[in-house]
């Protein structure tokens, strides 16, 4: 999948490649970019995407993007100000660090939002926070913007210690695109319900029978979950109740020898839903899987 990340940020790009496998994603280049005038992250995402659907004709996927790092002892501050608050890197972190030189409330957050607006014009969004709290001096060498003296909830190193595989599970932004995938996931469930979708091509099908028969928790989850790419209607119990639900079962093969399994569970008319992302070699094993949405229900 090809997508325009509105930005001339090309770290942002890079990242948001690796977190929503099996897009190819290109920052937009343009020097008319509107200003940051919303008074939320969503709210300037959106401006960007727009700007990007209109610059390219609307034929193509398009990504707005905004984030920002919000101080409490500064009131929440720099938030949607961040990328004006000073140049990026050390000049941003070293006026940061100067506003907290004699305060000893550190608590700070990270904060996403990311816009996709697809081709037939409809809008879908994630959001994704990190707490945490602002060291003393900078560290480490990964990452970039305010990295450096950003230390996670839980954790005794800075973000640009931890480094971009940390970053590519538990980062503000890999929160987001999670939440972005799951929104576009649900949107596949609908299309699937109205009748719409493809053929599937034999690789998907072979990796997605290997998946379903490598270990004992994709065996289970194949009970209920399409073998190919589709949907199923199946049964959930929530609170002793049993729900109708739909299985959805989606397949983006990454590299030769990689691929993404998502299986989206939805119910409550599809206003509720539970998101597995399997990373899988192509012969089905399971590398990692992150999970995103409401808590999977009883079945």
């Amino acid at each position: 999948m090809r997508a325009w990340l509105c930005s001339r940020n090309a770290h942002k790009a890079r990242e948001l490649e690796r977190l929503l496998p099996g897009w190819k994603i290109e920052p937009l280049a343009a020097d008319d970019y509107p200003p940051e005038t919303g008074h939320t992250y969503y709210a300037n995402a959106r401006g960007k995407a727009l700007f990007g659907r209109e610059r390219t004709g609307g034929g193509e996927l398009v990504l707005g993007e905004d984030s920002g790092i919000e101080v409490a002892a500064l009131g929440g501050r720099p938030g949607v100000e961040s990328a004006r608050y000073a140049p990026e890197g050390a000049p941003a972190i070293a006026r940061l660090l100067a506003e907290l030189e004699r305060l000893d409330e550190r608590d700070a957050r990270y904060v996403c939002e990311i816009v996709c607006i697809r081709t037939d014009g409809t809008e879908l969004r994630g959001s994704g926070t990190l707490e945490g709290r602002i060291a003393g001096a900078p560290r480490g060498s990964g990452g970039f913007g305010y990295d450096p003296v950003f230390v996670p909830e839980g954790e005794e190193l800075t973000v640009a210690e931890l480094g971009d595989e940390w970053k590519d599970v538990n980062s503000h932004r890999a929160r987001a695109a999670r939440a972005l995938l799951a929104a576009l996931a649900s949107a596949v469930l609908v299309l699937a319900a109205a009748g719409c979708g493809g053929g599937v091509d034999p690789t998907s099908k072979h990796v997605l029978q290997s998946f379903f028969t490598h270990g004992p928790r994709a065996r289970a989850l194949g009970r209920r979950f399409p073998h190919v790419p589709g949907t199923l209607k199946c049964v959930v119990h929530e609170k002793g109740k049993a729900l109708q639900a739909t299985c959805a079962t989606e397949i983006s093969l990454v590299k030769p020898s990689r691929a993404v399994v998502t299986l989206t569970e939805a119910w409550n008319h599809g206003s509720t839903a539970h998101t597995w992302f399997f990373f899988i070699t192509r012969s089905g094993e399971i590398e990692s899987v992150v999970q995103e949405g409401s808590a999977p229900p009883a079945k």
